[in-house]
């Protein structure tokens, strides 16, 4: 059982016309759109230029200030832009937003012909996590108008193979622009990658864009994993091992492999008794009841930032869990479900 870091070691010198793209390719590329490389961009430029230029905008007293997560990506960069299997991938069409939405993307032409296109998962904004919280009333929110935005208008006539990929909320923006995603493009589109991104409302699972991609869908989650498992989503979901618990398996770094593959895991009793009790809170409000629900909460979560002083971590997770717990707008069962949900905003930098 190997890590990610030990698959780039292993298999770093061997180029993707020798070895074709993987599944393990794949999560490595979608990590990397968490980091931010605005001012670095060029039109086009190779990972081992955008890294050098990356690690002289964040020097290393700088790095040292990024959240545990962002240290992992940074390592993730700085190692695969010395690779020859990753050094002169070409990336290109890089957009990042936090204005009325929290979105990114990237493209990767890693062969002449082929390319790898990834999203971003929330980034632990309030303003990427109210997004999420949205998908379960609305559709398309602002971030899957955006991908599949994207997808029609980067994708080119000589991009012969296509792969779609993201993390987290990423996964799920990765479906939504394959299933509105042109017909000639949809065609060339070899694998969509979900790496433990959340489903759809019933009106867009049981749709006829949902059926046409659904066999070139892969969706990984880790043991403990329950993100991919919110809302309708598809049976045949690959459950792999992580080297972490509980919800910080949600953290791909951590994925184990087997060479190319990942190594097979059993899903946990816990993730299964989450999704269950999640999916009887969503089975019990229509989409008018989740809208309001969900615009309480963030209103309080808001109005909290006001009057938090503090950046310590704890202390702000103290202050919102008081806050929820006085609030008179929700009963019982709504905090105690909210309370859970916000401990997860926590879990990460």
């Amino acid at each position: 059982m190997d890590s990610l870091l030990k698959y780039i070691e292993i298999y770093g010198n061997i180029s993707f016309k020798e070895k074709s793209f993987n599944d393990v390719d794949n999560v490595l590329l979608s990590q990397l759109i968490y980091l931010n490389y605005e001012g670095l961009f060029k039109n086009k430029i190779t990972l081992e230029e955008i890294s050098k230029l990356f690690f002289i905008k964040y020097d290393e007293n700088k790095i040292k200030k990024f959240g545990f997560l962002r240290k992992k990506y940074v390592k993730l960069l700085k190692v695969m832009s010395t690779k020859t299997r990753y050094k002169n991938i070409e990336l290109y069409n890089y957009i990042k937003s936090n204005e009325n939405t929290q979105f990114g993307a990237i493209s990767f032409r890693f062969n002449k012909n082929e390319i790898y296109i990834t999203f971003e998962g929330t980034d632990k904004s309030l303003l990427g996590w109210k997004e999420d919280f949205e998908m379960s009333y609305k559709f398309p929110v602002k971030a899957q108008e955006l991908a599949i935005k994207y997808v029609n208008n980067v994708i080119k006539n000589k991009d012969k193979k296509i792969y779609i990929g993201g993390h987290s909320k990423g996964g799920n923006l990765a479906m939504c622009s394959a299933m509105y995603a042109k017909t000639d493009i949809k065609k060339r589109i070899q694998k969509i990658y979900n790496n433990d991104g959340p489903g759809f409302n019933l009106e867009q699972f049981n749709s006829k864009e949902w059926k046409k991609i659904n066999e070139k869908l892969i969706t990984f989650t880790p043991e403990d994993g329950i993100i991919a498992y919110l809302l309708n989503h598809q049976n045949n979901i690959i459950v792999v091992k992580s080297n972490a618990k509980g919800m910080l398996q949600h953290d791909a770094t951590t994925w184990q492999c087997f060479g190319e593959y990942f190594e097979p895991g059993v899903r946990a009793e816990s993730s299964t008794q989450l999704e269950n009790r999640i999916s009887k809170w969503v089975n019990n409000y229509d989409y008018i009841k989740r809208e309001k629900f969900v615009t309480t909460i963030f209103n309080l979560i808001e109005t909290s930032l006001s009057t938090i002083k503090t950046t310590d971590k704890k202390a702000q997770l103290n202050a919102f869990i008081n806050i929820i717990k006085e609030t008179k707008k929700l009963n019982k069962k709504e905090k105690d479900f909210i309370l859970e949900v916000i401990k997860t905003l926590f879990i990460s930098e």
